[in-house]
């Protein structure tokens, strides 16, 4: 285990709503874990094609094995998402000039409910390493404790843009600590013309934030938009964070 370390409009909204904000610092996880933790073991990221009838395409995917030693049984709901950056080849003073030039960020949720066709590509590829892969859907539920049961399963995404330079993958769902931050952005108005029911705003105009610990899994895509597709990531340090 790595000892250092929503839909999709509330992780964007909750992202910018923390970068943003001076009056308080993001936080940081407990550097002495505080609540239950899994152990993960991940694979190297890798690409598959697969024509699931309409076509050949890309997917990337990792390969995970999560692991139970909390002294509990635990509820495994992982939460994992890569986070695609786009850098602008252009001067910061040229950016205003050449808006659809500027920099980019964008999410991708690991795939749930899995092509079949995929699934069984991936897995066929893995027989003799992983026998016991399941299914993204079938990796959530209660995780049992103990090596004996460890569960197996894999994290697959569309393909990348060639112009991705550098990504994030997410792991959520691997750790009990999490904390409730304020939204700094939280429009009382709204709240008074009827959009909350419960004192904590909607999806879209959230009162409070819960960030929960997460392991962030840096890469890097060496090359330009011609050579990428073929480039094999390079992954940076693996750290713990709030999100």
């Amino acid at each position: 285990m790595f000892r250092n370390r929503i839909p999709f409009l509330a992780l964007c909204t909750a992202a910018i709503a923390v970068l943003s904000t001076n009056a308080q610092a993001t936080p940081e996880p407990n550097p002495v874990p505080v609540a239950w933790e899994l152990s993960l073991e991940p694979s190297p990221l890798m690409r598959i094609q697969v024509d699931t009838g309409s076509g050949p395409k890309i997917y990337w995917y990792m390969l995970y094995t999560v692991t139970n030693n909390t002294g509990q049984d635990i509820d495994f709901h992982p939460e994992i998402v890569r986070v695609n950056e786009i850098e602008s080849e252009l001067a910061v003073e040229k950016i205003s000039e050449r808006p659809d030039q500027a920099p980019t960020v964008s999410v991708d949720p690991a795939i749930v409910g899995l092509n079949s066709q995929v699934y069984k590509a991936i897995a066929e590829r893995h027989a003799r390493t992983h026998p016991f892969l399941v299914t993204p859907v079938n990796a959530i539920g209660r995780l049992l404790q103990g090596k004996d049961n460890a569960r197996t399963s894999v994290a697959v995404f569309p393909d990348l843009d060639p112009r991705v330079s550098r990504f994030t993958i997410y792991f959520g769902g691997l750790s009990g600590e999490k904390v409730t931050r304020p939204n700094p952005s939280y429009d009382s108005s709204r709240a008074a013309q009827g959009s909350q029911s419960n004192g904590h705003g909607d999806d879209e105009n959230p009162k409070l934030f819960v960030l929960r610990k997460t392991l962030s899994i840096p890469y890097t895509l060496p090359g330009d938009v011609r050579t990428r597709q073929n480039a094999q990531p390079v992954l940076g340090r693996m750290t713990w964070v709030m999100r």
